[in-house]
């Protein structure tokens, strides 16, 4: 039966996300934020990908509009949504139905001050999100046995960084920089360090260039740094995922914060809190020669170098 002509069309976003877990959170927090103030139907497909193989299920508990779909499925949907970054105002569409296929959060306040509300909703949904119960017991476990009283949680984004971001990967100094000046405020306090350093290429299988980031801060801090032991580091396989997921949750629970610049993990992890936080990249200050040493060597192409200095150097809010 086919609706009148004078009936109102539904409203509806749907979004889709084949990004890591945290572009995903991202795009589901702000999709959520954005339905909600615009009267809209929210639904988002979470399809297993490389970059995440764990679905929505196997994460967190919460009955939310998050559809897992196949890999078929996906190829077989895909082409109904829009790819290209969103550039205008959704707070404000018209377009009755909205499916947009992102990695980006759909909140620009940057450009649109009425989306600063949103980001704070953001926070407050994720405060909501609740993981699974076997993620949760293992959280609870590691905080009894292994959080002090008062923890500095850090985050070093390592992986496909090494070889995509050296500018920000490459931060172990800065990082130490800015644990060692929140230890002289509280110098009794622990440090949770989560990292994906020795992870391997999600789309090859092979080893990623590692640091020994654990071994570093081990060194330099001694017992008083802690960190989980994750089961894979190989994000085609769920559980690494999920191990992804109880660090997230625990730097969830620290009382500053050491990040990575660029990271959707280091910035889903302070997402919503108000606790003293420091993102850190390379300081050298020939740092910006680097991608340039790539391309000379001919580990890079050139069209990779022109990508990665126009994203330095171009003008903010143009996405």
């Amino acid at each position: 039966m086919s609706p009148r002509m004078d009936e109102t069309p539904v409203r509806t976003l749907t979004t889709a996300c084949t990004a890591g877990l945290c572009n995903r959170l991202r795009v589901l927090l702000s999709g959520m934020a954005l339905a909600e103030a615009t009267g809209r139907q929210f639904t988002m497909l979470w399809p297993r990908t490389n970059d995440c193989a764990a679905s929505f299920a196997e994460l967190f508990a919460n009955p939310w509009p998050v559809h897992n779909v196949t890999c078929e499925e996906w190829v077989n949907r895909r082409h109904t949504f829009s790819r290209e970054r969103v550039r205008y105002n959704l707070l404000t569409a018209d377009v009755p139905q909205l499916s947009l296929w992102t990695s980006h959060s759909l909140l620009m306040p940057q450009r649109f001050p009425a989306h600063k509300v949103l980001q704070h909703r953001m926070g407050e949904l994720l405060a909501l999100m609740q993981p699974i119960e076997t993620i949760m017991a293992r959280v609870e476990a590691f905080q009894t046995q292994a959080l002090r009283t008062r923890m500095i949680g850090v985050h070093l984004r390592r992986g496909d960084f090494r070889v995509i971001e050296p500018l920000i990967a490459d931060n172990t100094a800065t990082a130490m920089q800015a644990v060692d000046l929140y230890l002289a405020h509280c110098p009794d306090a622990g440090i949770l360090l989560c990292t994906d350093d020795g992870a391997l290429n999600q789309y090859a299988g092979t080893s990623l260039p590692t640091e020994g980031v654990h071994a570093k801060f081990v060194q330099r801090y001694g017992d008083r740094v802690v960190y989980t032991t994750p089961q894979s580091l190989d994000r085609r396989e769920p559980n690494a995922i999920q191990d992804a997921l109880v660090d997230l949750w625990l730097l969830r629970q620290t009382d500053c914060f050491v990040g990575t610049v660029g990271s959707t993990f280091s910035g889903m992890a302070v997402l919503g809190r108000s606790v003293p936080v420091t993102m850190c990249q390379l300081q050298h200050p020939l740092r910006y020669l680097i991608p340039l040493r790539s391309w000379l060597r001919g580990e890079r192409p050139l069209k990779w170098l022109a990508r990665y200095y126009w994203r330095l150097i171009r003008p903010r809010g143009l996405g």
